[in-house]
């Protein structure tokens, strides 16, 4: 954090993404779907969540 209380854009985006992801685990575990959650998978070249599906979707590709 810089400036106090203020936050960067990537700080946001970060939050929001591991808000998001709790959300969506509480939200299943009301529906009575339980599981334990994975960590992260590693990513050594430090891509985007958009350049890895990128990158899947060239490997995988027919």
């Amino acid at each position: 954090m810089k400036n106090g209380n203020a936050l960067t854009n990537e700080e946001k985006q970060q939050r929001f993404k591991r808000l998001q992801s709790r959300n969506y685990i509480a939200s299943m575990r009301l529906e009575g779907i339980h599981w334990v959650e994975a960590t992260p998978t590693h990513n050594p070249k430090n891509l985007s969540e958009a350049e890895q599906i990128a990158e899947l979707k060239l490997h995988y590709a027919r």
